[in-house]
């Protein structure tokens, strides 16, 4: 399993997308379709396509000759209202409504309620919501919790999800309670879901070690099977073990063990994917304590039953 984002359909026709939007309406009997509509009776593709290719969904409707109703042209005027706005009309707006509710703050969701414009053209413009509360001069949100979640953290936890489907995420897994966090947690941290995707990805393969973290060739090479890796660490053990690696293991290698043992243990084959309760560990094939290097090649996925009962033994 390799971690790229699905494809936004770029090699698909502009008449291909059509058609299946027209092929929709017919089924449904209907000279208008709403996006709902569209995505419940069957259509292919995502809204996300649609916008990317043709601008909006009325555009979509009018390419196909079908009606655009008085919901979607007000969606649309107020859509294109919004890419309009200037910063400053945008940030005296939100001022207002803090004036407006007596308050020093406003949170996304006043915004939402009372603001001309959307939360979502503020996170257009600004990284987060707190980024636009502090260009309005106002005052922050204090987040409750006492830790303060960390970018780190989230796209851990994005890794975990994405071992457990056997698949990528989507925002309808999340807001299914899949993960630790909101959908609003990673809008606030990396502008939405597909952004955070993105971080992920970033995140999983950066893997640029430092000269702490190589080992000489002379120790392990590519090539090198279990028993030569041992050989040659016994060597080094002899005398007082000096770690040419860092115990710690980097999220580019880890993820290239992963994909290598297919995700499951090496021993009994236990995976996430088809037991919830299996935990996966990233073991030393020759012990960290008896020499063992963190290398690609002496790095095995063991449940955390297996990886138990093999200890610190070889």
């Amino acid at each position: 399993m390799n971690f790229i984002l699905n494809d936004y359909y770029r090699d698909i026709s502009d008449e291909d997308l059509l058609n299946d939007v027209k092929k929709v309406a017919e089924k449904l009997s209907q000279n208008t379709l709403t996006q709902k509509e569209y995505k419940q009776a069957g259509g292919k593709f995502s809204s996300s396509t649609f916008r990317h290719r043709f601008g909006g969904w009325m555009s979509v409707l009018n390419l196909c000759g079908l009606d655009a109703n008085l919901h979607q042209l007000a969606a649309h005027q107020s859509k294109h209202l919004h890419q309009f706005v200037d910063n400053q009309d945008l940030l005296e707006d939100i001022r207002q409504v803090a004036i407006m509710l007596d308050k020093e703050t406003v949170s996304k969701k006043e915004y939402d309620k009372y603001g001309r414009f959307s939360s979502t053209t503020c996170y257009k413009r600004f990284p987060s919501w707190n980024d636009v509360l502090n260009a309005a001069g106002l005052n922050p949100i204090v987040h409750t919790s006492e830790k303060r979640l960390n970018d780190e953290e989230m796209l851990q936890d994005i890794e975990r999800i994405w071992i457990k489907l056997g698949r990528q995420p989507t925002s309808s897994d999340i807001k299914k309670g899949v993960s630790k966090y909101s959908l609003h947690a990673y809008a606030e941290h990396f502008g939405g879901w597909r952004g955070a995707l993105e971080a992920f990805i970033e995140y999983i393969n950066s893997d640029i070690p430092d000269k702490k973290d190589v080992i000489d060739s002379e120790l392990c090479n590519v090539g090198d099977d279990k028993e030569e890796i041992k050989a040659k660490t016994d060597i080094h053990s002899q005398n007082d073990i000096k770690h040419k690696t860092s115990r710690n293991v980097s999220p580019g290698i880890r993820w290239k063990v992963m994909q290598r043992d297919n995700f499951k243990c090496r021993i009994c084959g236990a995976s996430p994917s088809t037991d919830s309760s299996v935990q996966l560990h990233i073991d030393h094939i020759v012990p960290w304590s008896k020499g063992g290097e963190t290398t690609y090649e002496n790095l095995q996925i063991l449940c955390s039953k297996c990886n138990l009962g093999k200890g610190d033994m070889v």
